[in-house]
């Protein structure tokens, strides 16, 4: 990542590490390549050289190298020597503006949890601080979209690992999972990723035998990969999630079957020998990724190709988001961005793969911009689009590049809604449900008196509506930056 945009940013002039380490000052060429390779851990200041050299956002690299070693390290494990840098009195400001009505920036609350993570026995007075800080992020990572959600993503984390933080920070995810209210329930369930608290495993597997609903459950099925490779799971969580991860496996779609194969690959030696002659045919018969791969312009990077194919093929969401998260961050993004938008309109115009299409449309929420948002909205309001496909295609519209307009957003609430009263089919329903969450990131509260103007409208989409329509004005604000 950081090679890849000191090479491709501002038309090569820093091709030559030479000439780069010139400018950089302070250290060698040597050291800048060895940071490049990963062969030793780059410091903060140097994270933050690079991004001002090459005239990135602030934080865009060191939080994206936090993002991506969060998931990939375990629970626990501190992310980067990038945390102990400002005075205490800096960072109890930022405490006071957290626990009160003040505004938040994502390098704000990276800088305080950094702070939080740096000082394992902190005591914060009173006690219940622990728990607004909380309720407060995970909030704002509901709203949140790019570095803004990354920031937040990993200070929650920062939470959720901390000795003393962790208790609340674990019972305010499981209350949020708990809420039909909340906007954003596989992300509740994934930040127990970074505990290995047994709280937290109890919590996971909680939501897989009674969810609250099936997005909990199916993050909750997400969090268990993370959860099985590093042991979290006692003998007695894995004997309450085998006979769900046999179930899965025999029917129901690709992305469920691949995900429920890959965490029974990950079960213990033991549990593994115990499965059932018939379960272990089907394991042999499901390939753990799909072999299709995304055609992209030529190339000279070789790790291009194979990040693309972890963010498409991999049927765990985790690495997906990690893989498309890497890209994000550097100049590749216009351009795999650009050949996604063409294979999905492809595979759209010849009602190609339903499973395909899902992938690059979740590709697309990160790396889309104005040009695949268009896309996406012909989707929405095609004639021959099918319920599923609709679905998809609102699944991105809160967070793929670019803004629709007011009409765009009302039309397809008016086709929707028109559909829901024909024929009650639940895709309709949750095109609604993301219609009114595209509404409430783009941070248009007004059209929402609108939207519950509507008399048929479903239960949850009216709830949903009110939530955004209840949110304090400072934690919007916050979240956007």
């Amino acid at each position: 990542m950081f090679r890849v945009n000191r090479t491709l940013v501002g038309n090569g002039r820093y091709r030559r590490l030479a000439t780069f380490a010139a400018d950089f000052g302070r250290v060698s060429t040597s050291s800048l390549s060895r940071w490049e390779a990963g062969l030793t851990t780059m410091p903060r200041w140097a994270a933050r050289r690079y991004e001002r050299l090459l005239g990135l956002p602030d934080g865009l690299l060191q939080v994206t190298a936090d993002t991506v070693a969060r998931y990939h390290s375990p629970p626990g494990t501190p992310t980067s020597d990038w945390i102990r840098e400002e005075q205490v009195p800096a960072q109890l400001d930022l405490l006071d503006r957290a626990t009160g009505d003040g505004e938040l920036s994502g390098a704000d609350w990276y800088r305080l949890s950094g702070w939080i993570a740096s000082e394992p026995h902190l005591v914060l007075c009173p006690n219940s601080t622990w728990t607004r800080l909380a309720e407060r992020l995970l909030v704002e990572i509901s709203i949140a979209d790019g570095l803004a959600w990354m920031s937040r993503a990993e200070a929650y984390h920062r939470l959720i690992a901390h000795p003393v933080g962790q208790a609340p920070a674990i019972a305010t995810a499981v209350a949020a999972a708990a809420d039909q209210s909340a906007q954003s329930m596989i992300g509740s369930l994934s930040v127990f990723a970074a505990s290995g608290h047994r709280d937290a495993s109890r919590a996971v597997l909680d939501q897989i035998v009674d969810p609250t609903s099936s997005r909990t459950f199916y993050g909750a099925l997400l969090t268990s990969a993370k959860k099985l490779r590093y042991g979290h799971f006692t003998d007695q969580h894995i004997g309450a999630l085998l006979p769900v991860l046999i179930e899965l496996l025999g029917y129901g779609s690709w992305e469920r079957i691949s995900l429920a194969a890959r965490l029974l690959r990950s079960l213990p030696p033991a549990a593994r020998r115990r499965l059932p002659p018939r379960v272990r045919v089907l394991l042999d018969q499901v390939s753990a990724v799909d072999t299709a791969r995304t055609p992209l312009p030529p190339t000279d990077d070789p790790a291009l190709p194979l990040v693309v194919a972890e963010m498409i093929d991999d049927p765990v969401f985790d690495v997906r988001l990690s893989a498309a998260f890497q890209i994000y961050s550097t100049p590749y993004r216009a351009t795999v961005s650009q050949t996604l938008g063409e294979e999905l309109l492809a595979e759209w115009r010849r009602r190609g793969d339903l499973d395909r299409m899902e992938r690059i449309l979740e590709s697309l929420r990160v790396l889309g911009g104005p040009a695949q948002r268009r896309l996406v909205e012909r989707m929405l309001l095609g004639r021959d689009t099918s319920p599923a496909v609709r679905d998809m295609a609102a699944y991105a519209l809160g967070h793929i590049g670019g803004t629709s307009t007011d009409a765009f957003l009302l039309a397809v609430i008016d086709a929707a809604l028109r559909r829901w009263a024909r024929d009650r089919d639940p895709h309709d329903a949750s095109v609604l449900d993301r219609v009114v969450y595209a509404i409430g990131m783009s941070r248009r509260p007004d059209l929402l008196p609108r939207v519950l103007a509507e008399p048929d409208l479903p239960a949850p989409v009216r709830t949903a509506a009110r939530w955004w329509l209840n949110l304090p004005d400072h934690l919007t604000r916050s979240a956007s930056g």
